[in-house]
């Protein structure tokens, strides 16, 4: 009783978030991991190391390597001795260094273990767990403000996306006010596009925010050419007619 009493009052403490997506810092050009809470508020960015950004996304991509990645074969080792993957809590940040623990479950008993961030999101991913963070890491000066951005993720034909707030817009050296991020894609009409694209313009016209976009694919006919800004990167996506055509 202790023991889940003690669980309670952590978890209080913390605050349930989801991998909004991995992309590179524009000034650094490293990877990093954006940390979201299903509010839609506010996001704590990680810097992580290029592998560890290579798993995370291959598994948010639902990329199978052809031979597993270290993370895979450490899921696939805890599922054979019988130990399972509880949750995982970035705790906190000392002399710039963040600080996580994966939380197991071994023969009815819960065990904390020390962990990098990256390799604790990697797990929990791989294990469909939650990703917790303490409450006062969101509230510090490294959290992005998200208020500005859209109340709550759009789906348009079978994309689903969301508004970029001013804080993250800026972070991310995009255009103030313009663009929508790719939260999940849902169909094969959305197959060339990626979670953590943003989604700049259609057919040359800025796209505002993801009631704008929804517009814009209803309004045009056949194919669209998206530009989309993929990890530091200006690229263009076409979206053919039977994206279009499933546009509500």
């Amino acid at each position: 009783m202790g023991l889940l009493a003690g669980c309670s009052r952590q978890l209080g403490r913390d605050v349930e978030v989801e991998v909004s997506r991995v992309a590179l810092d524009p000034a650094s050009r490293s990877p990093v991991v954006l940390l979201e809470d299903k509010g839609h508020t506010v996001a704590l960015p990680i810097w992580i190391g290029p592998a560890e950004a290579q798993s995370i996304a291959a598994r948010l991509e639902g990329v199978e390597p052809p031979r597993p990645l270290t993370h895979d074969l450490m899921k696939t080792v805890m599922d054979r001795v019988g130990v399972g993957l509880q949750r995982v809590v970035i705790r906190e940040l000392r002399d710039n260094t963040y600080y996580a623990s994966i939380v197991l479950l071994w023969e009815g008993e819960e065990v904390e273990v020390d962990s990098r961030p990256s390799d604790a999101i990697a797990l929990a991913v791989r294990f469909g767990r939650p990703i917790f963070v303490s409450r006062t890491l969101l509230e510090g000066q490294a959290a992005l403000n998200l208020r500005g951005a859209s109340a709550a993720p759009l789906s348009v034909g079978g994309i689903i996306v969301q508004g970029l707030s001013h804080d993250l817009a800026e972070y991310f050296d995009l255009p103030a006010g313009q663009g929508v991020v790719v939260s999940d894609v849902t169909t094969l009409a959305g197959a060339a596009l990626r979670r953590g694209d943003v989604i700049l313009e259609v057919d040359g016209d800025p796209v505002r925010d993801p009631s704008d976009f929804r517009a814009k694919l209803r309004a045009g006919s056949g194919r669209a050419d998206l530009s989309v800004q993929r990890e530091g990167t200006r690229i263009h996506v076409a979206i053919t007619a039977t994206a279009r055509g499933a546009v509500d």
